[in-house]
């Protein structure tokens, strides 16, 4: 994808490639629940379960983007695993940290920070640029071309979403429309919907 950062010195060879977005955790004044913190426990042992089945760890790349709920539950687990995780952040670290990250009586900042310091995972900031599309748009077309590029075949590239599966989604950006990119590029997709838990 043209002005998406350069990936050159991270080329390295990876068995599988994991890629993964999904909703925010939701906001005390959300009218509607996607993704409730209630439902946190459960999400990470449905992600859990599909990492432990497709043998996630040691030789494989995670790639996220490290916002609350989904993004940090599955770079966790990833870490936990062995796996590489890189991170690729949209926006510049206080836009993003107001925006993807704090939410009021939760730990997710403290999580973010915390993981971001740990063996195996490097965080990569999204190029600034003039573009009609939103910098989620551009991140998800980021770790879905990085995806491609470093996935040995194929087969070989797999996307787990947490996603309510309503068409509309979030516009360009979010979930429906990442799913839509991952289906295109021919990657295994799997959804966890926090709506049916």
């Amino acid at each position: 994808m043209a002005n998406l950062p350069a990936l050159k010195n991270y080329n390295l060879a990876f068995n599988t490639v994991i890629i993964s977005s999904g909703h925010l955790t939701d906001k005390p004044d959300r009218p509607t629940p996607r993704f409730p913190e209630s439902k946190v426990g459960v999400v990470w042992d449905h992600m859990n379960r599909q990492l432990s089945a497709w043998s996630v760890g040691p030789g494989d790349l995670a790639i996220c983007g490290g916002a609350r709920g989904s993004d940090i539950i599955f770079a966790e687990l990833c870490a936990d695993r062995g796996a590489e995780v890189w991170l690729f952040i949209s926006l510049d670290e206080k836009d993003f940290l107001e925006q993807s990250v704090r939410a009021p009586g939760t730990d997710w900042e403290q999580r973010f920070i915390a993981l971001r310091k740990r063996a195996g995972v490097k965080t990569l900031m999204q190029n600034e640029e003039k573009s009609a599309s939103s910098p989620f748009a551009r991140a998800n077309s980021w770790m879905i071309e990085t995806g491609k590029e470093q996935a040995p075949s194929p087969d070989k590239l797999y996307a787990i979403l947490v996603w309510d599966e309503k068409p509309a989604g979030d516009g360009p950006g979010g979930t429906a429309d990442f799913a839509q990119r991952v289906k295109k590029a021919g990657g295994q997709l799997t959804v966890i919907n926090p709506t049916k838990l």
